[in-house]
């Protein structure tokens, strides 16, 4: 018989881990179309703050849900404009949309901090205190196994599709795939709209069942780990999972640490992500030419007219 304690380590691991690939996930698709999007701790914030007011003035969670995506797909879109019709920087435009979102979601969530839900996120079954791996598994809420699906999807998606290998062919040679009638613009901006609605369901995932209240700033750089989970799992849905596992692990470990009285600084715990990466990176350069697995073009605007 496994530990309950070990059990309850899986399930908060599952927890975690599955707010964190759900954005990894959305910047994962955002960035294999070449626009690198630095904003995804304010797109959560926005998803976070819109779903959890919309529940709370509602009731009703599937619109919360809805709410809180296209809400942080919509902002997402001020990337797409700026970046991908406008041309401009890329990484200033993801940054200024990291501090616009968080400013933003303060001003929205002022009158909401403090507040209960009525209803929040549940499992899908009734299990409510999982003693098994299995009822671990299937007692999450249906994120979760969206989560799992998505993954699943991006993956044949991106292999086996007409759209993937378009995707894929505007990422890493926007020329080339201009050239060959491929509308390098509209798929960019859709892929930048479509990380904006991953990052959404991670804000509502995250203020509608994680930690199901609102308050300023509760995103805590969820958005900085997402982007360096893509780096981590070299572009790839499958391996950004792994690397959602292991960072989840970290984050539920803390606290029970410290309940056995191990006193552990929860900052290198939200440094581990980074410095992990940085490792991984270090790791692809030696073994394998510094073939990283990311886009050529990727934080490159595509200007038709330097064809």
């Amino acid at each position: 018989m496994i530990d309950i304690q070990l059990i309850g380590l899986f399930n908060a691991t599952l927890q975690a881990a599955t707010l964190l690939f759900i954005a990894a996930l959305g910047e994962l698709i955002t960035e294999k179309s070449g626009i690198l999007n630095l904003g995804v701790e304010g797109m959560i914030s926005v998803g976070a703050v819109t779903g959890f007011m919309t529940a709370v003035n509602t009731e009703n969670i599937f619109l919360a849900v809805l709410v809180g995506v296209l809400s942080s797909s919509a902002f997402a879109s001020i990337h797409a404009l700026v970046t991908v019709v406008l041309k401009q920087d890329q990484t200033v435009s993801g940054l200024i949309l990291t501090i616009l979102g968080l400013a933003l979601s303060s001003l929205l969530g002022k009158n909401y901090v403090g507040k209960k839900l009525v209803t929040k996120l549940e499992g899908v079954t009734s299990v409510t205190d999982p003693s098994s791996i299995l009822e671990v598994l299937i007692s999450q809420n249906i994120i979760f196994y969206v989560a799992v699906l998505s993954m699943l999807i991006t993956s044949f998606v991106l292999k086996h599709t007409m759209f993937g290998r378009r995707l894929e062919a505007v990422g890493e040679d926007s020329r080339s795939s201009d050239s060959m009638g491929l509308k390098v613009a509209k798929t960019q901006f859709i892929a930048t709209c479509v990380g904006g609605a991953f990052a959404g369901l991670s804000g509502v995932y995250l203020t509608l069942s994680y930690v199901p209240y609102w308050t300023d700033n509760m995103t805590s750089g969820r958005g900085w780990i997402a982007l360096a989970l893509v780096i981590f799992g070299g572009w790839k849905p499958y391996r950004t999972a792994l690397g959602a596992l292991l960072f989840g692990f970290l984050e539920a470990l803390v606290p029970r640490l410290q309940t056995y009285g191990f006193e552990l600084n929860p900052y290198i715990v939200k440094i581990a992500p980074y410095v992990i990466t940085i490792l991984v990176l270090v790791l692809l350069t030696i073994y394998k030419g510094g073939k990283t697995g990311a886009p050529k073009n990727i934080g490159i605007s595509f200007f038709r007219e330097n064809r």
